[in-house]
């Protein structure tokens, strides 16, 4: 933690009364100074596992923050805490098989998450029909999100500062130069040799855009193609108004998608299809998942998919899932394939 933010945090203010957390042990607290205490602070993690059932992995990052306050902020200086790192190195921390299961057990199978936008676009056109056209350009943006998740597993931060205007836009449509080190796919191939001058569109991200700090650039996928210019010639602006923005995907009120919001609608369609409310980034996971099921040597694309800057991310991420089963699975594979081969 920024040693400089520490410094100008705010320590609570004893006129501000008594602290929640003294009623695990029966104790007024009244300063800030009072609570972090290694009494209070353990008895505060044994009621946390105990009580509240929380786990490890969820408490260590707040004891963390806590010490890092106290380490830093001039109030504190002087007092030792170096207990801190005692108390946080005791704490249990769940087995990692169970950690898996967990994280499975909240993620979508991709063959369920990517049936969503059929089901979505069915009521895109039922609110069209009944010419409640705001309704419909508000589910079109739903639908043109969940769609761009399942091909472009972006963070979410990537889906907000998505701009398709404006002086430097990120996602736009031109000319792509022969001397161009993009990757093409055969479509575009064919298209380029029949007229140099075509335009595609394409995405472009500067590293300073992007949380792993690479460079992303390629040409969009021919699947968002046409929802992209439906939701642009047909809903993008019923829900500017008249008025204007650079951002792509939008809200009801015609402003850029916020992070909650990205959120509620992934959530909200994933639990409506699926019975599981799965955030952004677990669409990320299941996108990755379905990947290496079928394409398990695949590490280093799905690092470049993902936009990871190494392919260790990538495969202590993601190659955690797959096991002992996961290999027999290949060696049968395998001896049927040379089977088939001899025969």
């Amino acid at each position: 933690m920024d040693s400089r933010k520490c410094q100008t945090a705010r320590v609570p203010r004893q006129s501000r009364g008594t602290f929640p957390v003294g009623n695990i042990r029966g104790l007024q607290l009244t300063s800030f100074a009072e609570l972090v205490q290694r009494s209070v602070v353990e008895g505060f993690v044994e009621w946390s596992i105990n009580e509240r059932g929380m786990k490890g992995l969820s408490i260590k990052p707040r004891i963390g923050m806590i010490a890092a306050v106290v380490k830093n902020h001039p109030k504190f200086a002087g007092t030792d805490y170096s207990w801190f790192k005692t108390l946080a190195d005791s704490i249990p921390l769940e087995d990692e098989s169970e950690l898996k299961k967990r994280k499975a057990a909240r993620y979508l199978e991709y063959e369920i998450f990517e049936t969503i936008p059929m089901a979505i676009h069915a009521e895109v056109n039922s609110s069209f029909r009944k010419k409640r056209t705001h309704h419909a350009a508000c589910l079109a943006t739903e639908e043109l999100l969940i769609r761009w998740l399942l091909i472009l597993p972006w963070r979410q931060r990537n889906i907000r500062e998505c701009r398709i205007g404006g002086p430097n836009p990120n996602v736009f449509k031109g000319k792509i130069s022969p001397f161009s080190d993009l990757d093409r796919p055969a479509w575009v191939i064919d298209q380029q040799a029949r007229n140099p001058e075509t335009e595609f569109w394409q995405f472009s991200f500067a590293p300073a855009e992007t949380k792993t700090k690479v460079e992303a650039r390629a040409i969009l996928p021919k699947h968002l193609i046409e929802p992209l210019e439906e939701y642009l010639a047909k809903y993008r602006p019923e829900l500017l108004n008249g008025k204007t923005s650079v951002n792509l995907f939008l809200n009801r009120a015609g402003r850029a998608l916020q992070a909650s919001s990205i959120r509620n609608i992934v959530e909200q369609w994933t639990f409506r299809c699926g019975d599981v409310r799965m955030n952004p980034h677990q669409a990320r996971d299941s996108f990755a998942f379905r990947w290496l099921k079928e394409h398990p040597r695949d590490f280093l694309l799905l690092s470049k998919i993902l936009w990871h800057r190494n392919i260790q991310t990538t495969i202590n991420t993601y190659g955690a899932r797959f096991n002992v089963s996961s290999g027999m699975c290949a060696v049968e594979e395998w001896i049927e394939q040379r089977e088939g081969r001899a025969a």
